[in-house]
């Protein structure tokens, strides 16, 4: 009788786990239990395409909605898993049914944390396509909005609010919004932002107490300020659903708390995502990350170990933010910092800045360079001493300084002109080195050319998502990652096989010949 792996939550945690099972080959049953009664979608257009009206229902699917049939992967919706025994690996769900399992992951996400004193329905939280739904009818031209948290989500819907015409006040209890992952300093200029485009950003300034007016919402705040508002987007964080461990008797704190393979205390059980207080061996510490690209690749990480392949999720955390017109992405883990050393200009909003400690990078933020936040990973996972001058000087490649300096891209222009039937020359092949991706023109187009497992790969360098340089990201377990969004195609084919892109992207034929790299893009 062959497997069930169990997974508990129908999030990006889960599909990435259910994904990655299926592209290992496991031929067992999977089983998706989610509480609400949505197909799997994903959580960050809610703040922003999808709240804007920009994006429709099936387009923040976290897969097509045939791809679970195909894949034969059942899903069980509007139905909440209460309990697991931990002895049988059974699952008790609330309609009176029971699963058994395998292996199990847990992957409950959280629920936002809610502002007490206050019931009213003027105020509302965003974590669930229901919430943003009836965000989305609230939101209106004109319309007074008065968001509580300057973290990422309140940020978001700030930028997404102004766009859609509404007037924004914005309530920070800290010094700057981010203050606690960015610093004073580059929190800062990210409140900036937001003024710059028309919202009022108040900081020092918690909320006392929400009340009921005259055809309004009174928001009184720690200093006394009334302020009044139609609608209020309360945005202060979320509390791990670890309820199910809880009744399990699995070992919780701040979430569930795992280890680098994923494993909960209990034998069998994984968990991942929001949910999990994870130990990360690079930091060598425990975090409990809220992020797309985290449940992505820590539901795959957990999956892998499900099926007996034992893998450490040990690699830099990423995030992105889009706001405005502005790209904010952030790699690495960065409690406190020697110095923050900038790339760029500030004052035109494109830089980078590195949070060093004991001379290496601990974490990286870019203000529209998702380019050199990703190239940081390796400087953060290598724990590479770095020469600050060097990360300063914005005239020097940042590919070079990651890697050391290699021959730049393209050829002279002897090789530039080889061809061999269709396939022109693209980059010699000491150019593209194990693991990497590197842009390079070859006949007019922009392509990106990889090497993974030896062997070279072409794709077309734009995203179809959102047309962001896909040589600019990463390559891994036979995908070539975004550094937008977090979409990954094969390398083999283009298709895409994490959203939110939808669309494979062109691939070409490719041939290695002679230390040359050539490639046919009239295919």
């Amino acid at each position: 009788m062959g497997r069930r792996f169990v997974l508990i939550g129908a999030g990006q945690a889960s599909i990435s786990a259910a994904r990655t099972l299926r592209r290992n080959e496991f031929d067992g049953d999977i089983v998706v239990i989610g509480d609400e009664p949505h197909i799997p979608y994903q959580r960050p257009p809610l703040s922003k395409e999808y709240l804007q009206g920009e994006a429709e229902r099936d387009e923040i699917l976290a897969a097509p909605e045939d791809w679970f049939e195909v894949e034969g992967i059942e899903l069980r919706l509007g139905v909440r898993a209460t309990r697991i025994d931990t002895e049988s690996l059974d699952v008790d769900l609330d309609d009176g049914s029971r699963l058994s399992a395998d292996a199990i992951l847990i992957a409950t996400g959280g629920t936002p944390r809610r502002f007490a004193g206050y019931g009213g329905k003027a105020v509302c939280y965003l974590r669930t396509l229901d919430d943003a739904n009836r965000i989305q009818k609230a939101l209106k031209p004109d319309s007074r909005v008065i968001i509580v948290g300057g973290g990422f989500i309140g940020l978001e819907i700030a930028a997404t609010a102004r766009k859609r015409g509404a007037d924004v006040t914005l309530l920070e209890a800290l010094e700057v919004p981010l203050e606690r992952a960015l610093g004073l300093e580059v929190g800062a200029v990210c409140a900036a932002v937001h003024e710059e485009n028309g919202v009022r950003v108040k900081t020092g300034a918690s909320v006392e107490r929400i009340e009921d007016g005259d055809g309004c919402v009174i928001v009184t705040t720690s200093g006394g300020e009334a302020i009044q508002g139609d609608l209020i987007v309360v945005g202060i964080g979320i509390v791990p659903n670890d309820q199910i461990a809880r009744d399990s008797e699995i070992t919780v704190g701040n979430g569930i708390r795992v280890d680098e393979f994923c494993r909960t205390s209990a034998d069998g059980v994984y968990a991942a995502g929001d949910v999990a207080n994870h130990y990360h061996p690079l930091y060598d510490c425990r975090l409990r990350v809220e992020h797309f690209d985290n449940a992505t690749r820590q539901g795959a990480a957990a999956a892998k170990n499900m099926m007996g392949t034992r893998t450490e999720y040990a690699e830099p955390h990423w995030f992105w933010s889009d706001q405005y017109d502005h790209s904010l992405q952030y790699a690495g883990h960065a409690e406190r910092w020697d110095e923050i050393v900038f790339r760029g200009s500030v004052e035109d909003r494109d830089f980078t800045a590195f949070y060093m400690r004991d001379g290496r990078v601990q974490a990286a933020f870019g203000l529209n360079r998702g380019e050199e936040v990703m190239l940081a990973k390796e400087l953060i996972a290598g724990r590479a001493e770095v020469d600050i001058s060097a990360l300063q000087n914005d005239e020097l490649d940042f590919h070079d300084i990651v890697f050391g300096e290699e021959e730049a891209a393209g050829g002279p222009e002897d090789d530039a002109g080889q061809a061999e039937g269709d396939f022109q020359f693209a980059a010699r092949s000491g150019q593209v080195r194990e693991g990497t991706v590197r842009r390079f023109a070859v006949g007019g187009l922009e392509v990106a050319i990889a090497r993974y497992g030896d062997q070279i790969y072409a794709l077309h360098n734009l995203c179809t998502h959102l047309a962001c340089h896909l040589a600019s990201g990463k390559v891994e377990d036979g995908g070539l990652v975004c550094l937008c969004h977090g979409s990954i195609f094969e390398l083999t084919t283009g298709i895409p096989i994490n959203p939110p892109a939808t669309r494979p992207v062109k691939t070409y034929p490719v041939r290695e010949v002679d230390g040359r790299i050539l490639v046919n893009v009239s295919a």
